[in-house]
C-alpha cells in the first residue's frame, strides 16, 4: 500500500483589504518620486502639485493633499475608509537633462489619462533616472561650445571675445563632464570653473589679448548662470510660495556669489586692475546679425549639451528666436527694463501653447534656453564684478537692472 503524498501547507491567504491597503502603499510611493522626478526638471512647486493632484483624480483619490518644497515632498490621501496616511521624502542633487525631463512628463501625462499600475510607473521612473545621454561626451562638448560662442556673439560680437569664449567653453564643458557624478563636487564646481577660466583669462589680458575678460567669463559660465533659478523664484513669491521662492531666490543669488568669488580670487592672484575687467569695443566691430547667429547657434549647443529629443530641436530655435526678437522690439519700443518684460510677455505663453497645443516637449524645456538668451543673471554677474572694482555705480546699476529683469 503507497504512503499518501505529503500535504504541502497552503499558502498563507491575503485579505482582500490587506491587498488593497499595500495597492494604495504602491500609489503612495509612485506618486511621491513622480512629484521629485518633477521637482527635479526645475518646475515651479505650485504647477508640480496641480500636476500631481490631476494623477490623482486619474486613480480615483477621494481626497488628495500634496505639499512640495524645493527638495522635500509631503504626500497623503484619506477617504471614509482608511486612516489618514502620511509620508513624506527628500532626495538632493536630482539634476535632469532635457531629454529626461521629457520622458518625466510623458510619464505624468500617461499616468493622469489611463491610471497606469503604479508598480509599471515605479519602473519607468528607475528607466527614466538611468537613462544613458542621447548623444556622446564629445558632441555634449561641443554643444556646451556651441551655447558658449552663441552668448558671446549675443552680449559682445567681437572676434577676440568669440574666439577667447569658444576656448573657455572647451574647458568647462570638459570639467562639467567630469564632475557629473554629483555630490559636493557639484557644488564647487562654478566657483572653480570661474576661477580657472578667469585666472586663464586675466592673465591672457595681463600679457596682451585684447579680449574683454568679464564677457569672456559670462559666455562660457552661461550653464552656471542661475537665470531659470531666479524666474521661478519670483514665480513661486508672486503666487504665495514663500517658502519655495525664498529658497530658489537664495540659492540662485548665492550661485552668483560663488561665481563671482572664484572670479576675484583668480582676480588678486593675477593682480588686474579691475578696470581692466571690461575692455570697450567699437560699433564698427559690431554686427547686426551677429545676436541672430549667436542665438541659432545657442539653441543647436543647448539642444546637443542638455541631451534634448530631435523633435525639440525646432521648438527650442524658435522660442529662443522669438526671445531675442522680443527683446531687440521691446528695447527699441519701450527700452530699459521693459525689453526684458516684453520678451517674457512672448515666450511664456508660447512655451505654453508649444506643450498643450502642439503637442511639443514640455514647456521648461523651450521656456529656459529663451530665458537664457535675455541673460539677466549675466548682467548680476557683470554688475557684482564691478561693485568690487573702481565702476561700483555701474556695478549697482546692472545689479538692479538684473532683479528688475527678473521680476519682469
Amino acid at each position: 500500500m503507497s504512503e499518501p503524498a505529503e500535504q504541502i501547507p497552503p499558502a498563507p491567504s491575503v485579505s482582500p483589504a490587506e491587498l488593497a491597503q499595500q495597492q494604495r502603499r504602491r500609489l503612495l510611493r509612485f506618486l511621491l518620486r513622480l512629484g521629485h522626478l518633477l521637482l527635479a526638471t526645475g518646475t515651479a512647486v505650485g504647477e508640480v502639485e496641480t500636476t500631481l493632484r490631476r494623477v490623482a483624480q486619474g486613480y480615483q483619490i477621494k481626497q488628495f493633499n500634496v505639499l512640495a518644497l524645493p527638495t522635500v515632498l509631503f504626500v497623503n490621501f484619506a477617504d471614509e475608509e482608511d486612516a489618514l496616511q502620511i509620508e513624506f521624502t527628500a532626495e538632493q542633487g536630482l539634476a535632469l537633462r532635457f531629454d529626461q525631463v521629457e520622458a518625466s512628463y510623458e510619464l505624468a501625462r500617461d499616468a493622469e489619462r489611463t491610471a497606469i499600475d503604479p508598480t509599471e510607473g515605479l519602473r519607468r521612473i528607475n528607466a527614466i533616472l538611468a537613462m544613458p545621454p542621447r548623444y556622446k561626451t564629445h558632441w555634449s562638448i561641443l554643444g556646451h561650445v556651441l551655447g558658449t560662442v552663441g552668448i558671446a556673439l549675443v552680449i559682445r560680437p567681437s572676434a577676440d571675445v568669440v574666439g577667447a569664449a569658444a576656448f573657455f567653453g572647451l574647458v568647462v564643458g570638459v570639467l562639467r563632464l567630469l564632475a557629473r557624478r554629483g555630490g559636493i563636487v557639484n557644488t564647487l564646481l562654478p566657483m572653480f570653473c570661474a576661477f580657472v577660466v578667469a585666472l586663464l583669462a586675466l592673465l591672457g589680458a595681463r600679457h596682451g589679448f585684447a579680449a574683454s575678460p568679464i564677457y569672456v567669463l559670462v559666455a562660457s559660465l552661461f550653464a552656471f548662470l542661475p537665470g531659470g533659478t531666479l524666474a521661478v523664484a519670483t514665480v513661486e513669491l508672486a503666487y504665495g510660495d514663500i517658502v519655495s521662492g525664498g529658497a530658489h531666490f537664495v540659492s540662485g543669488m548665492l550661485q552668483l556669489v560663488f561665481l563671482t568669488l572664484g572670479m576675484l580670487t583668480a582676480a588678486s592672484i593675477v593682480g588686474l586692475p579691475p578696470e581692466n575687467l571690461l575692455v570697450p569695443v567699437s560699433d564698427a566691430m559690431v554686427r547686426t546679425w551677429a545676436p541672430w547667429l549667436g542665438a541659432v547657434f545657442f539653441a543647436v549647443g543647448l539642444w546637443l549639451h542638455y541631451s534634448a529629443t530631435l523633435r525639440a530641436l525646432p521648438w527650442i530655435l524658435a522660442l529662443v528666436l522669438v526671445a531675442q526678437a522680443g527683446q531687440q522690439l521691446g528695447a527699441a519700443v519701450f527700452g530699459g527694463y521693459m525689453s526684458g518684460f516684453f520678451a517674457a510677455m512672448l515666450i511664456t505663453p508660447a512655451s505654453y501653447i508649444i506643450q498643450y497645443r502642439f503637442g511639443g516637449p514640455p514647456s521648461i524645456v523651450t521656456f529656459v534656453p529663451a530665458l537664457w538668451i535675455l541673460v539677466p543673471s549675466s548682467l548680476g554677474l557683470i554688475g557684482l564684478a564691478e561693485l568690487v572694482g573702481n565702476d561700483r555705480l555701474a556695478g549697482i546699476e546692472n545689479f538692479v537692472t538684473t532683479l528688475f529683469s527678473i521680476v519682469a
